[in-house]
Formats: structure tokens, sequence, C-alpha cells
């Protein structure tokens, strides 16, 4: 920042003595700054399709053994609520608010305001618990961040920002290397099981390992990096159709609306029908009742304890637990018995 601000002062020095001298050219310094950023946002969101045999979609684990408290980052990676967070930023992208922090330690995280906190938090530790990637979630009751109107916010989701992965694309879900595959199959089960409306590219990130994190640079990992719309309905049977309580665009965060949606409504040639009404159905369509079964008896292996702390993690409350836990147990009873 110094070398930069005394280059400008040189530059208006040297501009006052030069008679040909053309204010645009300043323009076009911080044209060529934007320029490059425009190009690295650009880059990030290219859809990649080609497989060179890094790709990767889900990892083998123990899923016995796994905290579904604090998920992926682990109890090691949660904020620290006791040290001080300091706003550096507003993220502008998105329907729901998020700002950057930075808190004391020297991490950076997204927070993330509204409706997704509780559910994008729980929908990742399931995800998670499965062996597929997932961003490192935490939720958070109450906190105080220097910079903010108020300072004290509530209900937010953090996300580490620093979390030792880099962007390299997007993919879809019909053009991808695992087009066919078991695991594929499985992920797509998952977004039905969580009720995740919001199946969209945008949301789908390719993501490689930075060089300092330890593990391979050359893996591309590909995950769902936006799994807020969950744990709600996923919308009526026809858009113009509207029903009590039933949103025809889907609902985020509503246990009870959850727990009284369909799941299954069959089997044709091979292929399970699930009961869908968010965007892009037809992404579930090729779905086959082995790969399903798989998914349900992986699921299966969670405990009641794994389960309620997956929700515990969210803030939601006893009762709301209870409601989801049934509703999930339920759904993953039927994907055992197709």
């Amino acid at each position: 920042m110094i070398l930069r601000k005394t280059f400008s002062i040189a530059f208006l020095c040297c501009a006052i003595i030069a008679p040909d001298f053309n204010p645009s050219v300043l323009d076009g310094v911080g044209a060529q700054e934007q320029s490059g950023k425009k190009k690295a946002d650009k880059e990030k969101r290219k859809v990649i399709e080609v497989d060179d045999g890094s790709a990767l979609l889900r990892r083998e684990q123990s899923v016995e053994s796994l905290d579904l408290f604090y998920g992926a980052g682990g109890k090691e990676g949660a904020p620290d609520l006791t040290g001080k967070f300091a706003f550096t930023g507003e993220d502008i992208k998105g329907t729901q608010k998020k700002v950057y922090v930075k808190d004391d330690q020297g991490r950076e995280w997204t927070v993330k305001f509204g409706s997704e906190a509780r559910s994008e938090t729980s929908a990742t530790r399931l995800v998670w618990a499965m062996g597929y990637h997932t961003d490192q979630d935490y939720f958070v009751e109450r906190v105080h961040i220097e910079g903010i109107s108020g300072g004290d916010v509530r209900n937010v989701r953090f996300e580490r920002r620093d979390d030792g992965f880099k962007n390299v694309g997007l993919w879809t879900w019909e053009k991808n290397p695992f087009v066919g595959t078991r695991e594929l199959d499985g992920l797509k089960v998952l977004m039905v099981l969580l009720n995740n409306w919001d199946l969209k590219t945008i949301n789908n990130k390719v993501v490689r390992p930075s060089k300092k994190s330890g593990e391979d640079p050359d893996e591309r990992i590909y995950y769902i990096s936006d799994l807020g719309a969950t744990f709600g309905k996923t919308g009526s049977l026809a858009s113009g159709l509207h029903l009590p309580g039933d949103p025809p665009a889907g609902s985020k965060d509503k246990p009870s609306q959850y727990a009284h949606q369909d799941f299954i409504e069959g089997i044709r040639n091979g292929m399970v029908r699930f009961h869908y009404r968010g965007k892009d159905p037809s992404v579930l369509k090729e779905v086959s009742v082995e790969n399903a079964r798989w998914m349900g008896e992986m699921l299966a292996r969670l405990s009641d304890k794994q389960l309620r702390d997956a929700f515990s993690s969210g803030g939601y409350k006893d009762s709301e637990i209870t409601t989801l836990i049934r509703a999930m147990q339920e759904r993953i009873s039927a994907l055992e018995h197709l």
C-alpha cells in the first residue's frame, strides 16, 4: 500500500512538469487493476468439464467416529467467541446479506445473515459425514463485530475463507467426471434428503488445495458450496398453485414443513422417482435404486447422537431437533428399503 501511494505521488509530480501529461492515464491504472480482478472472478466462474485424472468428489471415511457438532473444520477450527472480530468488507453477491471479518488470530471469515444460517450449518455436517467436501461452517448465536453498526450480531453463520482451498471454477450436474457413478447419485440423494431446492450451477464449485495445505495441489475437488436452501419445502407441484404454508419458490429452515413433505414417489425402470419441486428437478431423474439404497445404508450408520449433534450445531431448539431427526430417520429408512 505504501509503495502504491509513493508511486501515485511521484506520478502526479511528474505530471505537473510534463506538458504533454494526459490525466486519463490515471484512470487507466485503476482500470487495469479492476480488469485484473474481473478476469480472476471470470476464471473462478468458468465451467470445468475435462477430467485429467485429478478430479475428486468423495473420500471414504469412518462415519461412526465423526464429530457432527463441529463438522469439517473441527473444534480447533471454530471461531473463538472470546476473541475480537473486525469488519473488513461486504459480499454483495447472493440473496443473503454477507460480510467479511477477520479475527484476532488473523483468520478470515464470511458471516452470513438471515434464514440460511441454521440450515446451512446443519446441512454441511450431514453432507460432510457422507464423505463429500463442504465449507467449514459454524453457527453463532451472538458475537460482537467491530466496524458494524450496532456491533452485536445474532444468529449468523461463520464460514472460514482461508480454509486451505482455492476456487478454480464451476461444474454442472449434466457434464462432469462422475456422471453415472455411485458417488454422484449419492450426492443427488443427499440433496433430496435435505430438500435443497436451489440446485443451480453457481453453487457447484471446483477447488484445489493450496500449496501450504499439505494436500496435493493438483487435485480438483468437486462440491456444493451453498446448502442454505434446505430443511424446508421444495415448492408446490405447479408454479401457479399456492397452498397454505407451501411457497412455490421453496422454503428454508422450516422443520415442520420439511417433516411433512413426501420423499419418494416410486420406482420406474430401475430409477427412483423423488418428490422434488425445486430448481432443475431433471438432474434427479437418473438415480438408480442400487445407488440410492447405498446412500441410505451409509446414512443409517449415523447414530442418534450424531444426528442430534448435527442439528444442535445449527442452533435448533430441542423440539425442532426431535422433528428433524424423526423426519430424517424416516427418509433414511425409505432409502434402505427401496
